[in-house]
């Protein structure tokens, strides 16, 4: 399950850089404009603010509470915190990629102006796909080494547990 995740998280970063702008780039820019006009700045320009900043605000938060935490297993710390980085630089990254698609309306069909929005947008947000590839991978080790260290609290906690009542009010031997 946990190589799923990965392999789903990895691949959702890297889509539009491996597999959508390629395809763009044969299209052509205007293309590519068209497309984005109507898509990033539709309804991506709600869904992706909302899902970056607040992806990127839930993982400090969970970091501000496991840095906070009295148990909190050392297995963990890199990759919480290595997520909250990588998530930081996804935002730093889009303070980059953002204007040059929110330019798009201005630029109009001028060819040069498209295709050199096109390459700039490209190379930054190809960038800020392996750094939020990166945070989704830390996020999953994350939770994997939360996991493994509860298992293990609540089994070192199990053991020490009394037997349990019966009806009777006498403990039975399991």
């Amino acid at each position: 399950m946990i190589a799923a995740l990965l392999i789903g998280a990895v691949g959702d970063n890297l889509n539009r850089t491996i597999v959508e702008m390629p395809a763009w780039r044969a299209l052509g820019a205007d293309a590519w404009a068209a497309f984005s006009r109507l898509a990033d700045l539709g309804n991506g320009r709600i869904l992706y603010p909302v899902a970056g900043i607040g992806s990127m605000m839930l993982m400090l938060v969970a970091a501000i509470s496991f840095r906070l935490s009295s148990l909190r297993p050392w297995s963990a710390a890199v990759p919480v915190y290595g997520a909250v980085l990588m998530n930081v630089v996804v935002i730093l990254l889009t303070t980059q990629a953002a204007p040059v698609m929110l330019s798009l309306p201005r630029l109009g069909s001028d060819p040069v102006a498209l295709q050199q929005a096109f390459e700039s947008f490209y190379r930054w947000d190809s960038i800020r796909a392996v750094f939020g590839a990166l945070a989704s991978c830390g996020q999953i080790w994350a939770v994997v080494a939360l996991v493994a260290h509860s298992g293990a609290t609540w089994r070192r906690v199990g053991a020490s547990r009394p037997s349990p009542v019966d009806a009777t009010g006498t403990q039975s031997r399991s």
